[in-house]
């Protein structure tokens, strides 16, 4: 209780962020149908008792859709972000931690590769290699780790002139162990508030390539996809896009609130 009432912001976040993670694992558990048996007799079906969410065009469950969605967002978010920061932190520390041509070079290509809008790269990426979920993920990866590397920059050129790293330089610690053992714990609250918004940036992405078609396929269930195939019934099945949004407006909120939370702390 303690916890929650100092960091209300954080306790509501990661209560949204436990319940959607159990649902993602727990999918088949969750789902009270296969997401992918269609019944055409009873297409765009409202909400009722036994499909509180309703049905789609195909008259598949959407609750069962939604649930395997999330699985999707997920496991998208968490690779990607996963992925983004090692990049952009080996990169980052690197610069930082060599200086001289290889600090000059990596932040070039950082440069290079931040001239260009993530979203607009990814979509150029999905269109010259084709829509699919590897594909997907590589597009992500490829756009998302210059952020991580600036400031894993910042930080190991704020660290280099304290006592610490003068103590271990002195006593031979040379520029691996100086990364790993004395740069990289104390960026560590940072990075993971960097994490934390990139993360939320992922999840949108994800959701936006899958609206324009060019990320998860049919018939696997993306929310992205789901709110693309109900736009066209708003007026008379708006259950088909609210529900798969509200749900990614919710994941999205949670994770922004962890952050929030997170980057006050690290204030402090």
């Amino acid at each position: 209780m303690r916890f929650v009432k100092a960091h209300p912001g954080m306790a509501a976040g990661l209560a949204i962020l436990g319940l959607m993670a159990l649902m993602a694992v727990a999918a088949p558990v969750f789902a009270p149908y296969s997401p992918y048996a269609q019944d055409l007799l009873y297409a765009l079906e409202p909400p009722s008792a036994g499909h509180p969410m309703g049905r789609d065009l195909l008259g598949r469950d959407v609750l069962s859709r939604v649930v395997y969605g999330t699985r999707i967002s997920f496991t998208v978010g968490f690779i990607v972000i996963g992925m983004n920061a090692l990049i952009g932190v080996a990169a980052g520390c690197a610069a930082g931690a060599y200086g001289g041509r290889a600090d000059f070079f990596l932040m070039r290509v950082t440069e290079m590769a931040q001239a260009f809008p993530g979203l607009l790269l990814a979509i150029a990426i999905m269109a010259a290699l084709g829509p699919g979920f590897g594909n997907l993920l590589l597009a992500l990866c490829l756009t998302g780790w210059t952020g991580f590397a600036r400031l894993a920059r910042a930080q190991v050129l704020s660290l280099r002139e304290r006592e610490f790293v003068a103590a271990a330089l002195a006593c031979g610690a040379g520029k691996g162990r100086l990364i790993f053992m004395h740069y990289l714990p104390n960026a560590a609250a940072p990075l993971l508030v960097e994490a934390a918004f990139g993360l939320a940036a992922v999840i949108v992405a994800e959701a936006g390539l899958s609206f324009l078609g060019l990320g998860v396929q049919p018939p696997e269930a993306s929310w992205g996809a789901m709110i693309n195939e109900g736009r066209g019934f708003l007026l008379f099945a708006p259950h088909l896009a609210v529900f798969p949004g509200l749900c990614l407006f919710l994941l999205v909120l949670a994770v922004t609130l962890v952050g929030e939370e997170l980057r006050d702390i690290v204030k402090r």
